[in-house]
């Protein structure tokens, strides 16, 4: 793929996304290519399985790009028939966007759960998704990432039987991108509008609105597509114009064994075989009746084998055959039955797949937990400072909330092992945790973790200079007037602290934690038990 040189992050992601409304396959093959460019090799996962990506190490914005493309070639799979693995893999990319804050990521991530669940047709769910979708949407999101959030709410509204709703939300999806001629989302938007008023019984205005469709096709130069022809049809088949809803359909008989979406073709077979038992051309019914059966058992289209034994069945009657519609009346009610068994089983796979990620992802985030938590005081570890400073960095860094760290050395720590035991000095440092934690605790998302040894830190999100001047300068009075006494038999324990800002002292985590380490080194030099803001020595000065 051609990745123009000067071509930023986010210009990228929203070309690639477009291409799911243009050209899907040319969609898959752009994020394929980016996910290795990434450094995501198996970018389909092991054996058709997806990939956990929470075991794959990579910087926070590259990370987030490479879910939002893997979030993309989960959609395709669902609109390509395979909703389970689709939804199993969102939710655990779901999961770490929320962990990480992502908010466009939870977005997309919602857009596909709710289609998945109208999909297999659990409205509820659907439309618990959609409402997220919309919520999390942001106003700054180009116009056609708007009105795909909208159109996944609208279909959801819809399947729940809420039409006025689910009408209103299909029209302010089609406002956003009335310009947009490039991709098809106007054309989806229309047809789902229009086979939602077919199913409103809102005749008329179902009429104009594919109507619309087609005057729009046609302005365009744009083929309609089989699932559009049949929604046309459908309608056209309720006004009585009947030869116009014949001529809509006859494409799917000539491209039935060809045509790249054998569930569209057989929808548009089932509605041609209705129009012709309605024109009483019951042997041109006959016919697409089988062409029909023969292509949906060949793809193993349970609902359209379905549909197409009722058809069967009404076409039998129709014909004054009523010992043939009988029987074929028993084997649609029994593959009516079978089909609202698979329908349940899909959509419990589709849980169970879920509910095993959610517990694998509970279980990695229990050992995760324990991974980055210091195990005698029970603080975050350098390896949890490491990745969130990195993240709190980078935003501020890109014009987010500023934030403060402060670097904490207990004053002669040495003399307390060496005077009591090290038993005891393990005893200050649990304590001294428990006393940085509520430190951390005034301000919101503020972090304490312990370094190594003696040395701690704590980061406070949103911290401007003054915040961090009186908040660390409590922590260290908090250290200093704690009564020490039972745990150290008179010895006193106070702390040095060295502070920095962001992005006053840099947006590099390493460029922070050297400030921070600097002026630590100055207020133990100039007497301990002191907070120091500003110093102007070398960054290389040893303590």
């Amino acid at each position: 793929m051609n990745v123009p040189s000067n071509e930023s992050i986010d210009a990228r992601l929203a070309r690639v996304e477009r291409l799911f409304w243009i050209d899907r396959d040319e969609a898959t093959q752009a994020a394929r290519d980016w996910l290795i460019e990434l450094g995501v090799v198996d970018v389909d996962g092991v054996n058709g399985e997806p990939v956990d990506y929470s075991s794959v190490e990579i910087g926070l914005g590259r990370g987030a790009v490479a879910r939002r493309l893997r979030v993309l070639l989960a959609n395709i799979s669902r609109t390509r028939g395979d909703p389970s693995r689709s939804a199993a893999e969102v939710q655990q990319i779901l999961a770490w966007a929320e962990r990480h804050g992502e908010v466009a990521l939870q977005s997309r991530c919602h857009d596909v759960l709710g289609s998945v669940f109208e999909m297999v047709g659990d409205p509820a769910l659907a439309l618990e998704h959609a409402v997220r979708v919309n919520d999390l949407i942001d106003e700054s999101e180009v116009p056609l990432m708007r009105a795909a959030a909208r159109l996944c709410l609208a279909d959801a509204l819809g399947s729940a039987g809420s039409f006025d709703e689910s009408r209103r939300r299909y029209n302010e999806a089609l406002r956003l991108v009335i310009d947009d001629t490039d991709t098809n989302i106007r054309y989806m938007i229309l047809n789902n509008l229009g086979y939602t008023e077919y199913l409103a019984g809102n005749h008329e205005a179902a009429l104009e609105t594919v109507e619309h469709l087609i005057a729009l096709s046609e302005a365009n130069s744009r083929p309609i597509g089989m699932y559009a022809r049949d929604t046309i049809a459908r309608v056209y088949l309720t006004a009585g114009r009947l030869d116009e809803a014949e001529r809509m359909l006859l494409p799917a008989i000539e491209t039935a064994n060809d045509d790249p979406n054998p569930d569209a073709v057989s929808a548009a077979l089932v509605t041609l075989a209705e129009v012709y038992r309605t024109q009483g051309r019951l042997d041109a019914a006959q016919r697409v009746i089988d062409q029909c059966a023969t292509l949906a058992a060949g793809h193993g289209l349970v609902r359209w084998l379905t549909e197409v034994a009722r058809e069967q069945a009404e076409s039998y009657a129709a014909n004054l055959d009523y010992r043939r519609a009988f029987e074929a009346y028993r084997s649609y009610h029994a593959q009516s039955v079978a089909l609202g068994a698979s329908e349940n089983e899909a959509r419990g796979r589709i849980l169970e797949a879920m509910f095993q990620t959610a517990e694998s992802r509970r279980e990695s985030e229990r050992y995760r937990e324990l991974a980055e938590r210091d195990p005698l005081t029970s603080l975050h570890n350098r390896r949890f400072v490491d990745e969130h400073l990195s993240i709190a960095a980078i935003r501020s860094g890109e014009g987010g909330p500023c934030f403060a760290i402060a670097m904490i050395d207990i004053d002669h720590f040495k003399r307390i092992n060496d005077a009591l035991s090290h038993a005891v000095g393990d005893e200050v440092l649990r304590k001294l945790g428990e006393i940085l934690k509520l430190a951390a605790n005034r301000v919101a998302g503020g972090i304490a973790a312990r370094l190594g040894g003696e040395e701690f830190l704590l980061i406070l999100p949103g911290a401007d200079a003054a915040e961090a001047r009186e908040r660390f300068e409590e922590a260290r009075s908090d250290i200093a007037d704690y009564d020490w006494t039972p745990i150290t038999a008179g010895l006193p324990v106070t702390a040095s602290i060295g502070v920095a800002l962001a992005p006053e002292d840099g947006v590099q985590t390493s460029d922070l934690l050297r400030a921070a380490d600097v002026r630590l080194y100055v207020a133990k030099r100039d007497g301990r038990n002191r907070v120091v803001h500003t110093a102007t020595i070398q960054a290389s000065a040893a303590r």
